[in-house]
């Protein structure tokens, strides 16, 4: 059982910093950080669909990440080895 723990940890940890990453990119994107648009190509017209894309998708995986990491986390207690 302890093999499954390790690996759901493990891919809970790297989707919630997925999710963290997608919202920093939606954040970098509308600020415009380093001439991130210019160099995407991204017009200030399609900006908010991109943003909107970014941080539902990053709230989304952070989210499910947390679960993961909460579930796995609930399961060591319980079962006492924790």
């Amino acid at each position: 059982m302890r093999l499954r723990r390790i690996p759901a940890l493990i891919i809970g940890a790297v989707q919630s910093l997925i999710g963290v990453s997608a919202v920093v990119s939606a954040y970098a994107l509308y600020i415009d950080l380093f001439g991130l648009r210019e160099w995407l190509d991204v017009s200030n017209e399609f900006l908010s669909l991109y943003m909107l894309i970014l941080i539902v998708f990053g709230f989304f995986s952070i989210m499910s990440g947390l679960f993961l990491l909460a579930e796995k986390e609930s399961q060591l207690t319980e079962s006492g080895n924790g």
